[in-house]
Order: C-alpha cells, then structure tokens, then sequence
C-alpha cells in the first residue's frame, strides 16, 4: 500500500499534466466525494465508479466550465491505471478526505482555482488589448513560462490560427459557389430533394453561392490527431504545437480525409514536414505549412499595417472570442468552493497552499 505522500505526489503529477480544464482530477475529486458522502461505491472495486465517474465530472464540469471533456472514452478511464491513480493510490487518498471532511476533494479545486486565475489573466491581457498593444509573441509565451498552462499552449495555438485565417477569409469577402453544369439537369431534376439537402439547392436552382468561412471542429485531447479547423472551401488544417518526426507527421495527414491539407506548426517543425512531404506521396495533400513566425507576420499586418484599420478591430474580437469559449472566467470556482463549504487548506502542512 502506497504511502500518503506518495499518493499526493501521484495526484500532482496527474494536475500538473493536465490542462486548464483539469477532467481527470475533478473526476477523482467526484469519486472521493461519492464515497465520503454516499457510499455506494468500494474505491478498491473499479467497475463500482468507472462509468458513473464520467458522468460526476461532466456536471461539475459543465457548471464549472460550461464543457464536458470530448476526448475518447479509452482516454478518460485512462485516469485509473497503474500509471495514474489506480484503486490502492485511490484508497490512501480516500481515507485522508473521509478523515479531513473533503480536504483531498478542496486540493484538487484549489488547485483547479489556481489554473483557472492564471487563465483570467491572460483573458483580461486580451480583453484590454488594442492595436498598439497587442503582441502574439507575449501572448503566446505566457502559456510557455506558466507550468500551470503550458499543455494548453496548442488550444491557444489553434485560437490565435483561427482568428487570423477567419478575419482574412471575411475581410477579403470571399465566397464560394456550387455549379451544376446544363447537361446535367436531368440526373438533377431526378434527385431535387437530395441536392437540397446536400448542396443546398433549391428545386429551381442550378448555383448558389454563399460566403466562406473557417470552422473549428472543437474541443479534442492533446493525444488524439483530430481534425482541428476545416474551411467550407476546402482546406482541412491542422495546428500543432508539439514536436514532429516523420511518423507523427504522417498520422496527422493520413488521419484527415481531405485532399488539401494546411499544418500550422513551429518554426522548428517546419523543415521537417517540408522535406517529408517532399520524399512521401502522401506529401502532396498537403496545400501549405504555416510556420509561427509567419503567424507573428501576419498578426503585425493585421494590427499596424496598411490596412489596420479595416483589420485589427475584427482579428481582437475574434481572439476575445475564442479564448472566453475556451477559457471560462473564475467566478463560478468561487461560488462553487463557497456552497460546499470545504475545510481549509491555510496551515494544513501537507494539503496547504
């Protein structure tokens, strides 16, 4: 049996890896709280809170964070493995909150409410952000310099792709448009009700056109290889903020069905995507690499080039946007901790902040 500092240090590896939202840790937190207050679960037993586990943390994460983790179900019982928090770590931490009325399950909100406060800062960094005084480079180095937030850097990442590429396709009033050619009105007119519902096309209509647009797919986990953005012109994109080597490169690619695929990475990456699609078939698909820097390039010409003023107004309000939908504001933490009431941590020599 583990001892309880080991199982403390076995819970801060499990916050200090996750990302801002903190589903796995919240999901323990649920389970000790189940046991301590219910007890219609045997902690030791798995198979009594595995399933029923998820659907704990999806309604604390809902009221909390206005989401629910969409990663894959094998990711999320991940959480109880024996690299995790397996049943004998689980016990230990158990009978430390059911002796300490909830100070395990007050930890790991605290620790939540910590993430959650670095976030708002940066949040209000944005909200008071104009064209003079916004920069990527600081922006997206605080995510670096904060261990806290540092897994949440490609969310970020991924905003800051979406806002720019968003801003230019409306701004550039680009539009799309669906054509059937005259020879082909027959096999139309024989299936109206399917090219209505497919391309959008009314019984009487041959083209239509309609306005582009950029669209996050939405919320994934860092070790799946999503879909990221899709353009309603085509592109499928991919933002990663991560290393990359030949095989991870590939299992991006190939795991997006898009003939036309966009990778935004890091400088570093860059090279070796470039080279490998060079060498690959598979290389091809891939329409363009958007490197970091030329993110900073672009953000620097939206904000104070020539046409700032038609540009910089849109790009910050999309950012706002974006990082409000991900990143809630902290207040709800505080009515959250208020309304449960749980002891305090001040003085508390192993649980004390």
């Amino acid at each position: 049996m583990p001892t309880l500092q080991q199982a403390k240090e076995r819970l801060d590896s499990i916050i200090n890896k996750g990302r801002v939202d903190l589903y796995k840790p919240i999901q323990i937190a649920e389970v000790l709280r189940r046991s301590r207050l219910n007890g219609d679960i045997v902690i030791t037993e798995i198979s009594t809170y595995q399933n029923p586990s998820l659907r704990w943390r999806d309604s604390i994460s809902r009221q909390l964070l206005g989401k629910k983790s969409t990663s894959s179900a094998r990711f999320q019982h991940d959480v109880w493995s024996d690299t995790a928090m397996p049943p004998d770590f689980l016990a230990v931490l158990d009978h430390e909150n059911q002796l300490h009325n909830g100070i395990v399950e007050a930890y790991i909100y605290s620790r939540f409410q910590d993430r959650q406060g670095t976030v708002s800062d940066i949040i209000n960094y944005i909200s008071h952000a104009t064209a003079d005084t916004f920069s990527l480079p600081t922006l997206l180095n605080q995510f670096l310099v904060q261990a806290g937030i540092r897994r949440s850097i490609d969310k970020a990442y991924e905003i800051v792709t979406y806002a720019l590429f968003e801003t230019i396709v409306v701004a550039l009033e680009t539009t799309i448009t669906v054509n059937i050619p005259p020879h082909k009105q027959d096999l139309l007119h024989d299936f109206a009700d399917l090219a209505q519902v497919l391309l959008g096309l009314q019984p009487t209509e041959t083209s239509r056109q309609s306005p582009a647009h950029i669209y996050r797919v939405g919320v994934t986990n860092a070790a799946d290889r999503g879909l990221d953005m899709w353009a309603n012109f085509g592109p499928a994109i991919q933002v990663k903020h991560l290393t990359l080597d030949s095989t991870s490169t590939q299992t991006i690619v190939d795991q997006v069905e898009s003939d036309h695929v966009v990778i935004v990475c890091r400088d570093t990456d860059a090279q070796v995507i470039s080279t490998i699609s060079q060498q690959i078939s598979w290389g091809q698909r891939v329409r363009g690499i958007v490197k970091e820097s030329d993110l900073v390039m672009w953000y620097e010409r939206c904000l104070r080039g020539h046409f700032s003023q038609e540009l910089a107004t849109p790009l910050l309000q999309q950012l706002k946007d974006g990082f409000n939908a991900e990143f809630p504001q902290t207040h709800a933490i505080t009515e959250f901790l208020e309304e449960r009431a749980y002891p305090s941590l001040n003085n508390n020599l192993l649980w004390g902040n």
